[in-house]
C-alpha cells in the first residue's frame, strides 16, 4: 500500500525573461519545501518537468497565462477553496465534539474539546512576507536570491497553512466519536486531492 504524497508548485514571472519556481512535498509525516529554481522562461521543457503532475499555483495571472495548466501538466488548485474547506471541517469538528458531549452532559462535561486553527480570511500570496510575519515567521532568509524571495516567502505560507491543516486533522480523527470514513486523516483538503 502507498502512502499518500502530493506535491505542490508555486510560481511566478520575477523578469521579463525569468521564472522563480518553489515547490513542496507533502506526505503523512512531513511538508517540506523540496525545491526552488530561478529559470529562463525560454527554458520550457525545464519548466514544465517540474510543474507537470504537481499540483499548481500561479502567483500572477501572467504566469498562469505564460506557463498554463494545458500547456504544463499541472493541476491548478485555489488557496480560497483550501482556506474554506479547512474553515468548514474545523467547524464540522466542533460540532461533532458538541453533539456528542450534549448526548451526556453530566457524564462527559469535563470532557476537552478539540483545538482547531482559526482559519479566517484567505491570504494574499502576493503580500506572503507580512503574513510571514503575522505567523510569527521569518520573513525570509540572508542569502536567498532577489528573484525567489516572493515565491519562497508564499510557498512558506503555504507550508504553514498546510501544517495547520494537518494539525486540524490529527485534532479531529484521534477522537472516540469520530468514526469510519469520518475518521480517515488526509494529507490536504479533499478538493486538492486529485
Amino acid at each position: 500500500m502507498s502512502s499518500p504524497y502530493a506535491s505542490l508548485a508555486i510560481f511566478d514571472l520575477v523578469s521579463d525573461s525569468k521564472v522563480a519556481i518553489s515547490t513542496i512535498s507533502v506526505t503523512i509525516d512531513e511538508v517540506v519545501l523540496s525545491g526552488a529554481w530561478v529559470l529562463d522562461q525560454s527554458q520550457v521543457n525545464e519548466i514544465k518537468l517540474i510543474l507537470s503532475d504537481r499540483l499548481g499555483i500561479p502567483l500572477s495571472s501572467e504566469a498562469e497565462k505564460k506557463f498554463s495548466e494545458d500547456k504544463m501538466g499541472y493541476s491548478k488548485v485555489s488557496l480560497a477553496q483550501f482556506v474554506s474547506e479547512a474553515k468548514s471541517e474545523a467547524a464540522l469538528g466542533r460540532e461533532s465534539f458538541d453533539k456528542y458531549r450534549s448526548e451526556d452532559l453530566k457524564k462527559r462535561k469535563n470532557l476537552v474539546a478539540p483545538e482547531f486553527y482559526e482559519w479566517e480570511s484567505v491570504p494574499d500570496l502576493m503580500q506572503s512576507e507580512s503574513h510571514l510575519d503575522s505567523f510569527g515567521l521569518v520573513q525570509g532568509y540572508e542569502g536567498t536570491a532577489p528573484e525567489m524571495r516572493q515565491v519562497l516567502a508564499a510557498a512558506r505560507v503555504l507550508q504553514y497553512l498546510i501544517l495547520k491543516w494537518k494539525s486540524d486533522e490529527l485534532s479531529r480523527s484521534g477522537r472516540k466519536y469520530v468514526e469510519g470514513d469520518s475518521a480517515a486523516v488526509t494529507i490536504l483538503p479533499k478538493s486538492w486531492l486529485i
